[in-house]
């Protein structure tokens, strides 16, 4: 029966000599009986001196000993074990002998310091949690806090069970009866409450609170997490102040003002536009919005602003809007995406500003400018009468003369037909010249539709200069040129780009008219600048520019009869045609101008 039993059996005698031992000791150790009889070898070095002290106390004593000693196993491992040693007496109450029983509990203390290195651990956890943590009981009162809670409050654990007093005096009743409710039904705990800090000063909490349960669902014990929400609860409330502000401040931007969720939905109109519309906010719902827009700006408007939602680039459109009475009237509408931290348009925020009286305003401005053009371009061709009589009359007097040469070959005997028909054909040749100068002439006059066709810049150039070719030889003004050969057709309209670079030759010309210490020489360049770009320089060696930021302002001119209008046109005729406009000094005399002009492309350039 002993050896059968599952631990390590020794009877000792009364003095706590090894007397004998079962088969699983002799077994564990791999010793004999005489050998255990030395038995403090067996016992572990760190054991052995507290060990034998405790064995010769309970022999003394006879008090039954109870120990925790490690044991050396046959293979030299160490293992715990519980002793547990009882006295045998006789009748007469007198020890006779020791019973000892050694039970292996190494996994028992194994587990046991795995349990506090667990609970260790998670103290350490729960102490290095950034917000305060407690553990209440089933019946709600404080059972533990962590260091957190502690330092915040500035109290000890034993002080922190009368929680209520660390609540806000206008959140206890409240926090009180919501907590009760928790305890009473299971429910998890959720509530904000103002706790008190070391200094006196009160912090907005959030708490939660779950419940531990068992296997059989009773709980066990609640653990709370206060989580400090000041910073956000007053964030929220500078927030809430801001959108007041915000929204009194969109009431009063003297415009309307929208907003649409990321896919174009309208969720907001400032007054404005509910004043404008005569329309509640419902209306503008499920595209209500395009029922207001003038029928001819509802698909250009549609298809712009679905390819903005889709893209998210910034919206901008121009289109009239039908006012309450019924009025349509002009708006330029911005729209610009709000996104998120990951670049999710979260929101459209747009402006419509009434453009209306602009727009008027820009129609008589552009109306006022044709006229003064077409008055400028007739003021021209007036100077320019002797130079257009001189251009018309040299191709007539041709005419005449080759006439006259065909009638003297017809009435000769017999008649000269060969030397007739190449004086006919001359005429034909002189008519056109003279019907092609008379075109040229009554185009730069004319108000005519602009007409924009594939141009050969230095073609236009040529046939500027041929026109002011006597004016030049009068004022006695040197004509260089350097056209580049290898020019892409520029899309202008030709009587535009003609006046344009009449003005600039007329411009230069004129410039050199007080011009007496050196000659007058008037150079044109045209080349491409890039592979778009063609530009064309006009350069003088007349008196210079004092400030060429101001000579293309309207009305500004240096002339003393000039109507300060030939510089203002240009710059709208190169801007018509998305080009570019500019002047400046010479380095010696005279000034430059300059003009860039798009080029058109081939596919294969």
């Amino acid at each position: 029966m002993v050896d059968s039993i599952p631990a390590l059996i020794s009877i000792r005698t009364a003095t706590g000599e090894v007397e004998m031992v079962n088969r699983q000791c002799l077994d564990y150790t791999g010793m004999t009986v005489d050998q255990l009889k030395n038995w403090p070898e067996a016992v572990h070095p760190d054991d052995r001196a507290d060990t034998i002290a405790r064995w010769k106390y309970a022999i003394e004593s006879g008090n039954p000993l109870d120990t925790e000693v490690r044991a050396r196993r046959a293979d030299g491992m160490y293992r715990w074990f519980q002793c547990r040693a009882l006295p045998l007496r006789d009748t007469e109450g007198r020890i006779i002998r020791w019973h000892a029983l050694y039970v292996d509990i190494e996994d028992r203390r194994r587990a046991e310091e795995a349990l506090r290195s667990s609970e260790h651990q998670l103290r350490l956890v729960v102490d290095s949690i950034p917000a305060l943590v407690s553990t209440m009981t089933p019946a709600g009162d404080t059972e533990t806090v962590n260091e957190q809670l502690v330092a915040y409050t500035g109290q000890s654990p034993e002080e922190l069970k009368n929680w209520p007093e660390k609540v806000h005096p206008e959140d206890r009743a409240r926090i009180a009866d919501r907590w009760r409710r928790s305890v009473e039904t299971g429910n998890p705990y959720d509530a904000e409450e103002r706790v008190r800090r070391a200094d006196g000063v009160y912090r907005w909490f959030h708490t939660r609170g779950l419940p531990i349960r068992d296997t059989e669902g009773h709980i066990v014990r609640w653990c709370l997490l206060l989580t400090d929400i000041e910073d956000r609860r007053q964030a929220e409330q500078a927030l809430r102040a801001s959108e007041h502000h915000l929204r009194l401040m969109t009431e009063t931007i003297p415009a309307l003002v929208w907003r649409t969720t990321p896919d174009g939905e309208i969720d907001y109109v400032n007054r404005r536009v509910l004043e404008y519309t005569g329309k509640p906010l419902e209306d503008f719902g499920n595209d209500g919005w395009l029922q207001l827009l003038h029928p001819d700006d509802v698909d250009p408007t549609i298809r712009i602003w679905r390819q903005n939602t889709q893209t998210g680039e910034p919206h901008q459109v121009t289109y009239r809007l039908r006012r309450a009475d019924g009025a349509y009237r002009w708006f330029d509408v911005r729209g610009e995406p709000l996104r998120d931290n990951e670049g999710r348009v979260v929101q459209w925020y747009g402006i419509c500003i009434d453009v209306e009286d602009r727009r008027r305003t820009e129609e008589a401005l552009r109306n006022t400018q044709d006229r003064l053009s077409v008055a400028s371009q007739i003021a021209t061709v007036g100077e320019l009468a002797a130079s257009i009589a001189h251009e018309v009359n040299q191709p007539l007097t041709a005419v005449v003369s080759n006439g006259n040469a065909c009638l003297r070959w017809l009435s000769a005997q017999p008649p000269n037909l060969a030397k007739a028909v190449e004086a006919a054909e001359r005429i034909v040749r002189d008519g056109k010249d003279a019907g092609e100068v008379v075109r040229r002439i009554r185009a730069l006059f004319k108000r005519a539709a602009r007409e924009e066709v594939p141009l050969d810049l230095n073609e236009v150039i040529a046939e500027v200069l041929r026109l002011l070719q006597s004016e030049t030889a009068k004022r006695r003004v040197i004509v260089e040129t350097d056209l580049g050969q290898d020019l892409a057709p520029v899309n202008g309209d030709r009587v535009q780009l003609q006046q344009l670079i009449l003005n600039l030759l007329l411009n230069g010309i004129e410039a050199m008219d007080p011009v007496i210490d050196h000659p007058k020489r008037l150079f044109i360049r045209s080349k491409r600048e890039s592979d778009d770009n063609v530009l064309v320089e006009i350069q003088d060696s007349g008196v210079g520019l004092k400030d060429p930021d101001t000579v293309f302002d309207a009305f500004f001119t240096t002339k003393e009869n000039g109507m300060g209008m030939g510089l203002a046109i240009c710059r709208s005729i190169v801007q018509a045609h998305n080009g570019r406009l500019w002047a400046a000094s010479g380095q010696g005399p005279g000034a430059t101008f300059c003009f860039t002009l798009p080029l058109q492309l081939s596919p294969m350039s």
